[in-house]
């Protein structure tokens, strides 16, 4: 029996796609065993409960982005991730990887022992971790064709678009008389008038700080102005006073349903918020996070090219511009909507499970 290792984390945008991979796989090939590895304090833990997949846990070793304490003790953290992932990788057949912190440890574990590798890089710059896991494979897919200006192996890199779960396929699926009913049935139970345009609001799992300060000041006007508007803050963030129209919440549970229910997206711009909402067929603003090597960023400008989406930086994104551009997205959110759906997101956590079944049968 063939043993596939998934490896992942540090944000839903490496997690999820790993486990719709680890779906279609576990789903169509019987003969498989198929495990993650993550660590005990990712949101892979949680992403990881609801699926079938067995976490494998090594300890927590980001590289540190500055000088301190935490630089000085790296290396024996990276050191001890590493050991533990040489005793993972024990009769395993194939290791899957999809960028963060905990994949360099398993890619130099897959090394040493010769474990073939296959990476998927989710955003359109690729990060460190899979820049390292380059290194040691020639089979590498990506989301955005933006990529491939890494140059060298990443420029004939195999383009899969995103692996997204199928519930939110199908929202983009849905035609109007669809999505008319779910949004009655949805706002039965959220308490809202499903009559109004509806905005939807998130900053991932653990909230954005300038989205929700910007929203905090500008939320009586929003729905003074006839709006609904559902906010999620984070997870650990306290829930501003519910009033009438407007919704805060700690997670976004049912994201497919929430997507189906609005009209325009406010979030950040990680790689799987941008597949979703252009399969979702939503018009968004997207406020990128600005950190990293600027991959949230690129990440938005399909979107953008294509009419879906509005950049505005972290640095202006502000209760007074929300306010003043409210109105011309909504009307631009309207006129998203009507077009007909085209996506290139849909069948990626197929077509890189058929490519780890083509790299099982030739070894």
């Amino acid at each position: 029996m063939k043993r596939i290792i998934l490896v992942g984390g540090g944000t839903a945008g490496h997690v999820e796609p790993a486990i719709a991979v680890g779906k279609w796989l576990s789903e169509n090939n019987a003969g498989l065993v198929v495990e993650f590895v993550g660590t005990n304090s990712g949101v892979e833990v949680d992403l990881l409960a609801k699926s079938n997949l067995k976490l494998n846990r090594i300890i927590k070793a980001p590289l540190p982005r500055k000088l301190g304490g935490a630089a000085l003790i790296w290396p024996l953290k990276f050191k001890l991730a590493f050991f533990q992932s040489l005793l993972i990788l024990r009769g395993a057949d194939l290791v899957i990887g999809f960028g963060g912190y905990v994949c360099p440890p398993i890619y130099l574990a897959a090394r040493l022992k010769r474990v073939p590798i296959l990476i998927h890089e989710a955003n359109a710059k690729p990060g460190w971790a899979n820049k390292l896991g380059s290194r040691f494979t020639e089979h590498l897919t990506i989301a955005f064709s933006g990529a491939r200006n890494l140059g060298g192996k990443w420029s004939n890199a195999t383009m899969v678009g995103m692996p997204i779960r199928k519930e939110i396929i199908e929202v983009g699926a849905r035609d109007s008389n669809q999505i008319a009913a779910a949004k009655q049935e949805l706002f039965k139970t959220l308490g809202l008038d499903s009559s109004r345009q509806t905005i939807l609001v998130f900053g991932g799992s653990l909230g954005a700080a300038s989205i929700n300060s910007a929203i905090e000041e500008s939320v009586n006007e929003i729905v003074g102005r006839g709006f609904n508007l559902i906010h999620a803050v984070g997870r650990s963030n306290p829930l501003p006073k519910m009033i009438p129209g407007y919704l805060p919440l700690g997670y976004l549970e049912n994201m497919a349903e929430m997507y189906s229910a609005c009209d325009l997206v406010i979030s950040r711009s990680g790689a799987v918020t941008c597949a979703e909402i252009e399969t979702v067929n939503r018009y968004a603003l997207l406020v990128p996070l600005p950190i990293g090597n600027g991959e949230q960023e690129a990440n938005a400008q399909d979107l953008v090219d294509s009419g879906k989406a509005q950049l505005c930086s972290n640095v202006q994104f502000s209760s007074v511009w929300l306010l003043a551009n409210l109105n011309d997205l909504m009307s631009k959110s309207n006129a998203v909507k009507s077009r007909p759906v085209h996506t290139k997101f849909g069948s990626a956590d197929a077509i890189i499970g058929q490519m780890a079944i083509d790299i099982l049968d030739k070894r």
